[in-house]
């Protein structure tokens, strides 16, 4: 089968491989599926720099690709939920990444079947920023009624964040470039910020949660409109001691996690907040109640651009500059 390889670390980015690789075996507990499209996401690139090696230090040569839509062809002894001829999407497991290839042999508890009104380019953009987002509001334990901020909401994970956000009941605000305006009022939020004539740390204050999908200096800015008691999921920010003992990391990464997330732990301290970070994991579980609530509110998915596997390299770059009007993805079969 033909696989997009990556041979080892790169901190400017590198160039993946496509190249022949052996299909994967498939263990009991497994599904083998034959991979139409995959989503192409920052983690992606993150992988290939090496920033997320201390949380999942991946071996070399590696498959990467988290997210898929593809058709079972084969089910391991164990496998009781699934069929060959199923269509299904999931995150790939956190240890076991590879779904830019034709092939790929998947947990059965990582899975779940596409709603049936998305297409293949729609499903494959779902899994990795729907379960980002559940998981993040359910670490906050959001409240219907209350109100959540989400920074950048006009990319990808905007696009599933803010319709999951309106079915738990939430108000969202985002901000973004103004020409996505009209799109993310139709996919929920209730007020839109230009981030190019609007500050929102001076427009907003006591929000009940705040999902940070841009890290760097934001946090600061974050914690500034949250309100006393309030929340803070990041996606982009530093791990801390809570992440580390939540995702049940030795010793020693609890002890480095604790320091390199100590700027947000101090600042959210100071007024009585939470700060949490999250790598969204595998959970097929749910995946199904999101297909659940896709289908029934037939919700809009976003995809960008669509890219074939022996593209894979551009598909990278795109993701790694700005101006996402959705998901980047790559056809393979």
């Amino acid at each position: 089968m033909k696989a997009a390889i990556l041979n080892g670390y790169h901190k400017n980015g590198g160039t993946l491989i496509v190249r022949d690789t052996p299909l994967p075996e498939v263990k009991d507990s497994e599904v083998l599926v034959k991979i139409k499209t995959a989503g192409v996401n920052p983690l992606d690139n993150m992988i290939i720099r090496g920033e997320v090696k201390l949380i999942v230090p991946y071996k070399f040569p590696l498959i990467i690709g988290n997210e898929f839509c593809g058709v079972v062809e084969k089910v391991g002894k164990d496998v009781c939920n699934f069929v060959v001829g199923d269509r299904v999407y999931g995150r790939m497991p956190l240890k076991k990444i590879g779904a830019f290839a034709e092939y790929a042999a998947v947990d059965q508890n990582a899975i779940a079947k596409v709603p049936a009104y998305l297409s293949d380019e729609e499903a494959a953009s779902v899994p990795l920023t729907a379960l980002t987002a559940l998981q993040a509001f359910e670490l906050m334990n959001v409240k219907s009624g209350k109100t959540v901020f989400i920074s950048g909401g006009t990319g990808s994970l905007g696009a599933m964040a803010i319709p999951i956000a309106k079915s738990m009941g939430l108000n969202v605000i985002t901000n973004g470039s103004v020409e996505n305006k009209e799109r993310v009022i139709r996919l929920g939020a209730d007020l839109f910020i230009d981030y190019k004539s609007e500050d929102y740390s001076k427009a907003l204050s006591d929000v009940d949660y705040v999902l940070d999908t841009l890290g760097v200096r934001e946090p600061e800015k974050e914690f500034s409109i949250l309100k006393s008691g309030g929340s803070l999921v990041s996606l982009r920010g530093l791990p801390n001691g809570e992440f580390a003992v939540r995702t049940d990391m030795t010793p020693m990464k609890r002890f480095l996690f604790s320091l390199a997330g100590s700027k947000y732990d101090k600042m959210a301290a100071k007024n009585k907040q939470k700060y949490y970070f999250v790598f969204v994991h595998e959970d097929g579980a749910g995946l199904k109640r999101i297909s659940e609530m896709l289908q029934n509110r037939k919700i809009e998915t976003s995809v960008d651009k669509i890219y074939e596997l022996s593209e894979i390299n551009g598909a990278l770059a795109k993701v790694s500059g700005r101006g996402s009007k959705g998901k980047t993805i790559i056809k393979i079969s």
